[in-house]
């Protein structure tokens, strides 16, 4: 996972370019028609670019620590799935052969049983993150159209693929049985991942590390229970706590993907405060965030109960 996290944005560069430029050039080319690039230019971003994107941004959508954990390890299946990549690669290219180059071989076997297993993993995928997503809001709901259509349109093709090849049961059984080793890997890794989430609420690193500040700027301070724990606490951080809880309620995916990436750049940022000057100077820079996060509590207070201000 982290040589994932640490190259994404490269190899999401890469992929945008090859699907988008490259791949449409071949049945342009067959055709002689700029309609028929344009078309395969959408046919790729809609069918390849787009599901690949949820398939590997949605790791960054697994709960911040164990207790948020609704349904266990299961939840962290979002960094699991990523051991079917290989796997997802031969539905990918029956349906780049199939549906945009759309070639007419003798033998349709490969492309007919990379669509059998593109609907069993599609179809899976959904299946898992509306059992996840049970509660979603509307960011969620966006978020699962793709894993839909996906699921949908990929079984309409394995369908039409199955009645024309007319294949007898053994190679779809032969398929899902080399696809065993995978789902295995991904029941492994999304274990491991679960155990690797903290038993703690991750904290506000660098707000946390502002505290070290002079009394005088960042001050009072007061003691505040949070997470069953007596903290020192000045108005910044209990501001950003409550704004973090209105979020987590309000957007819970987009505010899992912020901490995912926070998790990991905070600390290293908390770390490099090491005077008392340079608090000072921290909790300056993020009194603008704190005024928004003050009106945003503010606005939510008086919309959930008007009477109250």
């Amino acid at each position: 996972m982290t040589f994932i996290e640490r190259h994404l944005f490269t190899l999401f560069w890469v992929v945008v370019a090859v699907t988008i430029i490259g791949l449409p050039i071949p049945p342009a080319i067959r055709a002689k028609s700029w309609k028929r690039f344009f078309l395969s230019m959408l046919l790729s971003a809609v069918g390849i670019l787009f599901p690949l994107f949820i398939f590997t941004m949605s790791a960054f959508m697994i709960p911040e620590w164990k207790g948020s954990c609704r349904c266990g390890w299961f939840d962290c299946f979002h960094v699991g799935k990523l051991a079917l990549t290989p796997l997802a690669l031969w539905p990918i290219a029956s349906f780049y052969v199939v549906a945009i180059l759309r070639l007419t071989p003798r033998n349709r076997t490969w492309t007919t049983l990379g669509l059998f297993l593109g609907s069993i993993m599609s179809i899976t995928c959904l299946v898992f993150g509306i059992a996840v997503h049970a509660s979603f809001d509307m960011a969620e709901t966006l978020w699962l159209l793709v894993p839909l259509y996906v699921a949908v349109w990929f079984s309409i093709l394995s369908i039409r693929a199955t009645k024309d090849s007319k294949l007898g049961i053994v190679p779809y059984v032969i398929t899902l049985l080399t696809s065993v080793p995978f789902w295995i890997w991904s029941i492994v890794w999304s274990k491991k991942e679960y155990l690797a989430l903290p038993d703690q609420a991750p904290e506000c690193f660098v707000v946390t590390a502002a505290l070290r500040g002079h009394e005088g700027v960042v001050g009072p301070f007061s003691t505040t229970e949070h997470h069953k724990i007596l903290r020192k606490t000045n108005s910044q951080l209990r501001t950003f706590w409550e704004f973090e809880n209105l979020w987590a309620m309000n957007a819970s995916s987009t505010h899992r993907i912020f901490r995912r990436l926070y998790n990991r750049i905070g600390p290293h940022i908390a770390r490099r405060i090491r005077t008392r000057f340079l608090a000072d100077i921290v909790y300056l820079a993020l009194k603008p965030v704190e005024v928004i996060a003050t009106f945003s509590l503010y606005i939510h207070a008086l919309t959930t109960k008007p009477k109250r201000r």
